[in-house]
């Protein structure tokens, strides 16, 4: 499942998409770029007040989303046929995980379903890529697929501060070194 998102310039249609959801969310497309004392910054997804839009969102694209009401969030990073699953949670409760202190956030392995493993391949395998980081909001428990929303393929998926980070650079270390492709063409021999 993918949340409703909208990509627009026009007031109106945020209204308009505004109107069938309860609550929206807006999400960059990327961070913003270095300041003058060498830092990026970040805008995180954060809920929007309909009220406070006014002409100058006609400036640019801005991505908006339906909130999903969610029991939690999970990074999967897919490596691979390697799958890697956290879920993670900051103390607060925050609706964006990341704006919070990273080394503060909870984090747990978690079975990715089945349906939504194979999902991942098709995609990645859609595209030619071996490699993604894959954010979902979970809407339950997430033993059922139904409670996976899929929110976004993180474009620079960063994976080092994971608790399986070390497994994840042996996948990719595998990958590089031809090992894993190599027992791949073996399998397809077989």
């Amino acid at each position: 499942m993918i949340p409703p998102t909208l990509v627009t310039n026009d007031v109106e249609q945020v209204r308009k998409f505004a109107a069938e959801h309860e609550h929206l969310i807006y999400k960059p497309f990327r961070g913003l770029p270095a300041g003058e004392d060498g830092h990026a910054g970040a805008i995180w997804a954060q809920r929007v007040n309909l009220d406070s839009f006014d002409d100058t969102l006609a400036v640019t694209a801005h991505l908006f989303q339906a909130e999903i009401p969610k029991t939690g969030d999970v990074r999967v990073t897919v490596v691979g046929r390697q799958v890697f699953a956290q879920q993670v949670a900051a103390l607060d409760g925050a609706l964006d995980w990341r704006r919070g202190d990273w080394d503060e956030l909870i984090h747990a392995p978690i079975t990715v379903p089945a349906a939504i493993e194979a999902a991942l391949h098709r995609y990645l395998s859609s595209f030619g890529l071996i490699f993604g980081c894959f954010d979902f909001a979970l809407t339950g428990d997430g033993d059922d697929p139904e409670h996976w929303t899929a929110i976004e393929c993180n474009p620079n998926g960063q994976w080092g501060w994971l608790p399986d980070a070390p497994a994840i650079t042996e996948a990719f270390a595998d990958i590089l070194s031809r090992k894993e492709a190599a027992d791949d063409d073996d399998a397809r021999r077989l």
